[in-house]
């Protein structure tokens, strides 16, 4: 072979070798080149139980993982972390964990997004890192331990998730029950830098919360009107300890309490009414907590919503999706049994954010006209008509078998009710029962045919189903039902009045429901002391100056002398003295005195009096007497009825005095003379009613009368009445003015002479002046107090 060939063959050789070693590099490089950010995923989750009850999540990726961003909530407890450019590589959403705090894990995948959702019972000190390909979230231990800790964590299909370590796990006796023991080995010492509070442009109430660590865990309850937060281990300065009242602010909140407790700090939030909703939400190290006023409409539609609703919330975002597939999403995600029928089909789009699950579920259904039926722990999700189909069948077979249960005899005592009132309850019967009894619209029948046979005894052991056991039946009603009650079509019942005892006779079932109805229905009612003060209060004064003007002169009377008195002929006569030789007009007895020539005294009996001749002469004298009184008086009348009754019952007690009346009838010499009498009574009726809150409705009738001063001509006494008629509504022990008069009489009067009352200087021996104030007020108060008894019922 010569050079030239073998050179060529040489060159062969080398252009292959460098053609493998060429695609050997590539592939090299391609296999230990770094993974893309795009190309990571998601690829498995796991559980490891650390010293100290930590629980620590593991989120394994097939990269280098990158720190997330993290948020939580505190209602539903959770920890959210969001992944961007990562896909999902799970073979399912929600994985159970049901260790220490942690229930679950829920994974939502839109796109190269990732959101990892740590549903918890409560919220725990957290951190989070990120070593080589896996992000880890490490949990401290629940403030208290649950039964659920203790349970073998779960293994996912992937690969095994939990990981035992090897150090002894602590045992429930000495599981530190103490939250604030375990927080300081996560997270250093926390604090608030400071707070505000701001207006929103509708209303809104916004409290700013500055914190130092944006991972300080805030625990957030609502309680008697007033939202609570607590932060764990944060410290308070002390320039922030302090009320911030924000009354004149015009939203929901009326002021801030802030405070250290221990190593917390509390926020107490009192509010100016229940018309509010509260949210919180936090941005890096600033927490916001809105309240947002409320109409009573809105207020009611929340608290039904709330009542409604109560599944955990997650976000659906679907286009032109089959309904059997969401609902076997809500179904994985649940991890309830559903049955979807073979009649659920069509497509649907929706796009739900953070709706409670079987809100979801009712919306979806609504839209398909579908129905739901659960029995036992399965859910059946058929079309409506299927579902009402099923029902009327199931209906029908349980009215057959019902038809054929054997009927059993029961007597049950009632202890605080009237049996009687509990009869019209059990059997529907149409009327009203209440605590003070039952009126029942009744129809005697020889035929009953309507749904319950009720009887009354008041002697011997009771009624049977067709007839008497033992003793006298005294009433028989057939009621009105239809269709009501917890007796069946073929139940009777008796009431034994002497003993106060229901006689049921029913089959097995339906005895049941009448045991329960009986419990919640026999039951003490509350009771509440209502307290009346009825008080009459007077204020008098009067003032009057009057005068007495006369003259006499002597004159002869019969057989001896005397001197005549008067201005008007009418004579009096003052007796001489019995000792002889003494002369003039002195000396004497005064005897009964005619008219003066001014009588203008007072009409009442003068306090004081000034008396003195003015002129005297040989036979005549000439008198002149100033009378003088002032009067002034203060009473004060106060009544106080109370009594004792109980919640939706009337009460009535009363006081006072029946006044005699002659009444006569008819005519010519047929008249009759009755006595009748008349009421002057003190008297207090109320029926309360107890609201859920502990205040008292009250319908009152106040009534205080007494016989009067002012008597007829025919000797018939009048009376002074006092009456209040109306509704109250008043807090548990408070007291309140119901009503009140106040009267006033004011008179200023002149009795003169004319002409010579109006003479200067002497004018005023002429006058009788009087000036009278006469004031009467009438306060009536009421105080209901609910008797706190802790056998009674709400």
């Amino acid at each position: 072979m010569s050079n030239k060939q073998g050179n060529i063959m040489l060159n062969k050789v080398e252009q292959s070798l460098v053609a493998y070693m060429s695609v050997g590099l590539f592939l090299l490089i391609a296999f230990i080149a770094p993974v893309r950010a795009s190309d990571l995923s998601l690829s498995n989750i796991g559980v490891v139980a650390l010293a100290d009850s930590k629980i620590q999540i593991q989120l394994e990726m097939t990269g280098t993982a990158t720190l997330p961003k993290v948020f939580q909530t505190d209602n539903p407890a959770r920890i959210a972390l969001d992944f961007d450019d990562i896909k999902n590589a799970l073979p399912k959403k929600m994985y159970p964990i049901n260790q220490g705090a942690v229930s679950s894990v829920y994974v939502a995948a839109t796109g190269n997004r990732i959101r990892v959702v740590i549903n918890m019972l409560e919220l725990t000190p957290f951190e989070t890192k990120v070593v080589d390909n896996k992000v880890l979230v490490t949990l401290a231990q629940q403030s208290k331990p649950v039964a659920s800790a203790t349970l073998p964590a779960p293994v996912l299909p992937t690969a095994p998730i939990v990981q035992k370590n090897t150090m002894p796990a602590p045992s429930a006796s000495t599981m530190p029950i103490n939250p604030k023991s375990v927080i300081p080995t996560l997270m250093p010492e926390q604090a608030i830098s400071g707070f505000d509070f701001k207006r929103g442009e509708k209303g809104q109430g916004r409290i700013l919360i500055s914190l130092a660590n944006p991972n300080t865990i805030v625990n957030t309850k609502e309680q008697a009107g007033k939202v609570i937060l607590t932060f764990v281990n944060s410290r308070l300065p002390s320039n922030l300890a302090k009320r911030l009242d924000v009354s004149e602010f015009a939203t929901p909140v009326k002021y801030i309490d802030a405070i250290s407790s221990g190593r917390d700090t509390t926020l107490t939030v009192v509010m100016q009414n229940n018309l509010y909703e509260y949210s919180s939400f936090q941005s890096n190290g600033l927490l916001t907590v809105e309240f947002r006023p409320l109409s009573e409409n809105e207020k009611q539609t929340l608290e039904k919503s709330k009542a409604k609703y109560t599944g955990d919330r997650l976000s659906l975002n679907f286009q032109e999706i089959e309904v059997r597939s969401v609902i076997a999403i809500l179904a994985e995600f649940t991890g309830q049994n559903v049955v979807a029928g073979d009649d659920v089909m069509g497509n649907i789009t929706l796009k739900l954010d953070d709706v409670p699950w079987d809100e979801a579920l009712d919306f979806i259904m609504m839209t398909k006209d579908l129905g739901k039926y659960e029995t036992g722990n399965v859910t059946l999700i058929s079309p409506l008509d299927r579902i009402r189909t099923y029902k009327e069948k199931q209906r029908a077979t349980e009215s057959v078998v019902a038809a054929l249960d054997p009927l059993v005899t029961e007597y049950i005592k009632i202890n605080y009710a009237s049996a009687g009132s509990i009869v019209a309850l059990l059997s529907g019967a149409s009327g009203s029962a209440s605590s003070c009894g039952v009126t029942e619209e009744e129809t005697p029948t020889d035929n009953p045919t309507t749904a319950a046979n009720v009887s009354t005894t008041t002697s011997g052991s009771g009624v049977g189903v067709n007839g008497p056991i033992d003793g006298t039946i005294t009433r028989e009603t057939q009621l009105e039902v239809k269709g009501l009650g917890a007796l069946s079509s073929r139940g009777t019942v008796a009431v034994d009045a002497r003993t106060n005892t229901l006689i049921v006779r029913d089959t097995a079932k339906s005895l049941e429901e009448v045991r329960n109805l009986i419990h919640k229905l026999d039951v003490p009612v509350r009771q509440v002391m209502i307290e009346s003060r009825i008080v009459i209060a007077t204020d008098n004064f009067l003032k009057e100056l009057g005068v007495k003007f006369g003259g006499a002169r002597v004159g002869i009377s019969g057989s001896g002398k005397g001197v005549a008195v008067g201005g008007t002929g009418t004579q009096g006569y003052v007796v001489p003295p019995a000792t002889a030789g003494t002369a003039g007009i002195g000396g004497g007895t005064l005897g009964t005195i005619g008219d003066q020539l001014v009588n203008l005294g007072t009409k009442g009996t003068p306090m004081g009096a000034l008396g003195m001749t003015l002129v005297r002469g040989a036979d005549y004298v000439l008198n002149l007497e100033l009378q003088a009184l002032q009067s002034q008086g203060k009473g004060e009348l106060i009544s106080n009825p109370r009594v004792m009754t109980t919640d939706r019952c009337q009460a009535t007690i009363r006081q006072g005095v029946q006044i005699p009346y002659t009444s006569v009838t008819g005519t010519g010499n047929t008249i009759t003379s009755t006595t009748i009498f008349k009421d002057a009574l003190l008297e207090l009726d109320v029926t309360p009613q107890i609201t859920p809150n502990g205040s008292v409705i009250m319908k009152l009738n106040i009534t205080k009368n007494n016989p009067s001063a002012v008597v007829s001509s025919g000797g018939q006494v009048g009376i002074d009445k006092r009456e209040i008629h109306t509704n109250a509504h008043v807090l548990d022990g408070e007291t309140i003015v119901l009503g009140g008069i106040f009267e006033e009489v004011i008179s200023d009067g002149l009795n003169s002479i004319p002409f010579f009352s109006d003479l200067p200087g002497v004018g005023f021996l002429f006058k009788n002046t009087r000036k009278q104030d006469d004031k009467t007020e009438l306060l009536i108060f009421v105080t209901p107090k609910i008797v706190k008894d802790n056998q009674a019922s709400d």
